[in-house]
C-alpha cells in the first residue's frame, strides 16, 4: 500500500501538533531528501538460468527534482512533497516554524578555562 503525500499546508498543521505533543516528553524527527517522482527503485540486472546477465533499461531522468520532507514521532509518519516552484516560500516558512518551536532547547554549559598567572 502506497502512502499519500500530503499538502504542504496540511503538512504544516500536522507537525504544528506533532511537536505540540512532544513538547512534554518525546521526540520529532524530520528528515529532507531529493525526489525524482518515483515510486519504484531502480532496477537491478538480474543473473539469467543460463548464467548470463539480464539487461536492464535504466529510468528515464526526470527534468526537475522536488524535496521530500518526512516527519516522525513515536506514533506518526508525514511526508509532503515540495516543488521547486514553491521550494523558496516553503523553506522560508519551515525555517521559521522551527525556530519558533525549538524553544525547549538546553543551554549547553561551557567549560571555564583556567587562566594561569604570569610570573615576574
Amino acid at each position: 500500500m502506497a502512502k499519500l503525500h500530503l499538502t504542504n499546508d496540511v503538512f504544516m498543521s500536522e507537525l504544528t501538533l506533532m511537536f505540540h505533543n512532544a513538547r512534554t516528553h518525546g521526540e520529532v524527527t524530520t528528515t529532507i531528501k531529493r525526489y525524482d517522482g518515483r515510486t519504484r527503485p531502480h532496477p537491478k540486472p538480474r543473473k539469467l538460468k543460463n548464467g548470463k546477465m539480464s539487461k536492464v533499461n535504466p529510468l528515464p531522468e526526470p527534468d526537475e527534482y522536488s524535496c521530500l520532507l518526512r516527519a516522525k514521532s513515536k506514533d506518526k509518519k508525514i511526508s509532503t512533497v515540495v516543488s521547486a516552484a514553491d521550494a523558496l516560500k516553503f523553506q522560508l516558512q519551515f525555517s521559521q516554524f522551527l525556530r519558533s518551536n525549538m524553544d525547549g532547547l538546553k543551554k549547553e554549559k561551557k567549560a571555564k578555562k583556567k587562566v594561569k598567572k604570569a610570573t615576574q
